[in-house]
């Protein structure tokens, strides 16, 4: 990968922020792709998840059991811009890349954490683009570093998807992605 990780994070975060701005306050209260979830309840999870992902990254001890709350306040723009800007300084330190930290599957690379966080970016910043019904465009490489990244079923996110869902041969990398996420309404 000749672009780096901290850089394709930052594109990552930079689509899902766009989409973030330009939803709707009344959008939030609609029903995302994924079940039972509003378009609110996944930017909350999501800006749940980079706050977690920050924490680790700073190196202090998270409770992964806790339950979520309320992120968003007033701002959901705002406060995933908040968190974004924080994972990236956590990731962007010397050394957090290589540096193993506690994750709930083990001691884990800053890398593959960071990786991880690039893909709740995409994939969820897709979730709220569609629960909000407005366009969504990622970027190519982000989309291939996640690819890349799933394409290893041993990297530790069994379970955390739903199953894969078919796909047409002619899918767009970016719909085969979401496909093997389990996210059936990537094909309409």
């Amino acid at each position: 990968m000749t672009t780096s990780t901290v850089d394709l994070l930052e594109r990552a975060y930079a689509g899902t922020a766009k989409v973030l701005a330009i939803a709707p306050l009344g959008a939030l209260a609609a029903p995302s792709p994924c079940d039972g979830w509003t378009v609110a309840d996944v930017a909350n999870h999501l800006v749940s998840a980079l706050d977690v992902f920050a924490r680790v990254a700073e190196g202090q001890e998270v409770d992964f059991d806790a339950e979520e709350r309320d992120h968003l306040g007033d701002d959901p723009a705002g406060a995933f811009d908040t968190a974004a800007a924080r994972c990236l300084a956590a990731f962007g330190r010397p050394g957090v890349l290589t540096t193993e930290f506690a994750f709930p599957f083990g001691p884990t690379p800053g890398l593959v954490i960071a990786t991880i966080s690039m893909q709740e970016a995409l994939v969820h910043g897709w979730d709220i683009a569609t629960g909000a019904e407005i366009g969504y465009e990622p970027d190519a490489d982000v989309i291939a570093a996640v690819a890349e990244f799933n394409a290893d079923s041993g990297a530790g996110m069994d379970g955390m998807f739903d199953p894969a869902v078919p796909v047409s041969a002619g899918a767009s990398p970016f719909t085969a992605l979401l496909a093997k996420l389990g996210r059936p309404a990537a094909n309409s």
